[in-house]
C-alpha cells in the first residue's frame, strides 16, 4: 500500500459528484476500484481559459494497492511522502518559573497563546481592543455612521486586522516546515470549514473567522490562559537584563 500524488485532474464545475473524481483516479492509476482505499484532496483550483466551459483542477492524494510501475511514467503521477508536521520545539536554556505574557491577540499573539497553553505554559494575554463580539459591536457602529472607537476597531481588538479581511488565507502547499498547514489544520479543528486545506486561494469568511477565534480563545482559558482585553500595555519595566 503507498501514497500517490495525482496532478492536473480536470473536472467541469458542474460535476460534483465525488464518485466522478473517484472514477478519474482509479481510470489514471490503472487499478480497480477495490484497490483505491483512500483519496485526500491536496489541491483544487479552477480553470477558466475556456469560458464559459469551466472546470476544477485537482491534485490529490490517492492511497492504493496494486499500481504498476509503468504507471508512474506518467509525469502527473508520483509516490507521495506526507508534508512534515510542524512541531512546537522550545528553545530556551532557562526554566521560565513565572507565565508568559502576550501583547496583541492578532494572528501572532493567538498562535503564541495557544502554542503556549497546548505545552503548559498557561499564558497571560493583554489586548487593548474588545473581545471579538464587544468588537463587531463597535465595528458595525462606526460603520453606520458613528464615532470611531480607538482602542476597538478594524486594527485593534481580538483577532487583529484579519478578523474583518474575510480571513483570506495562503494554503503554502510548498510549506516544507508544515507550520502553514499547521494553522490551517487548526483553524479547520476550531470551527473553519475543510475546503481551506486545499483550495487554491482560500478563505473562511468574516462571520466563520470570529467563532474560530473565540473557540481558540476558549481552548487557551481551558488549558489555564487568562485574558485581559481593552487593557493597553504602556511601560515595560528591565532591570539586569531581564524583562
Amino acid at each position: 500500500m503507498k501514497k500517490y500524488k495525482i496532478s492536473q485532474i480536470k473536472i467541469s464545475v458542474n460535476d460534483t459528484d465525488l464518485d466522478i473524481l473517484k472514477n478519474k483516479i482509479i481510470k489514471t492509476l490503472q487499478i480497480d476500484s477495490s484497490d483505491l482505499l483512500d483519496i485526500r484532496i491536496y489541491k483544487k483550483s479552477i480553470d477558466a481559459r475556456k469560458k464559459p466551459d469551466l472546470y476544477y483542477i485537482y491534485t490529490v492524494i490517492a492511497t492504493a494497492e496494486n499500481v504498476k510501475k509503468s504507471v508512474l511514467k506518467n509525469k502527473n503521477i508520483e509516490v507521495y511522502t506526507d508534508r512534515n508536521k510542524y512541531n512546537f520545539k522550545p528553545t530556551g536554556t532557562l526554566v521560565l518559573n513565572t507565565r508568559p505574557v502576550i501583547v496583541g491577540f492578532g494572528p501572532a499573539g493567538l498562535f503564541c497563546g495557544y502554542l503556549l497553553a497546548l505545552n503548559g505554559y498557561k499564558p497571560i494575554i493583554v489586548e487593548r481592543g474588545a473581545d471579538v463580539d464587544s468588537r463587531q459591536k463597535h465595528v458595525d457602529s462606526f460603520w453606520n455612521g458613528g464615532e470611531l472607537n480607538e482602542e476597538t476597531n478594524v486594527q485593534f481588538g481580538e483577532g487583529g486586522a484579519g478578523t474583518f479581511s474575510d480571513g483570506k488565507l495562503n494554503t503554502g502547499v510548498n510549506d516544507k516546515f508544515g507550520r502553514i498547514n499547521f494553522v490551517l489544520e487548526t483553524f479547520v479543528r476550531f470551527g473553519a470549514q475543510d475546503n481551506i486545506l486545499y483550495d487554491s486561494k482560500p478563505h473562511i469568511g468574516t462571520d466563520i473567522l470570529a467563532k474560530v477565534v473565540k473557540n481558540m480563545r476558549e481552548e487557551i482559558k481551558r488549558l489555564g490562559g487568562e485574558f485581559y482585553f481593552d487593557t493597553c500595555l504602556t511601560d515595560i519595566n528591565i532591570k539586569d537584563n531581564k524583562i
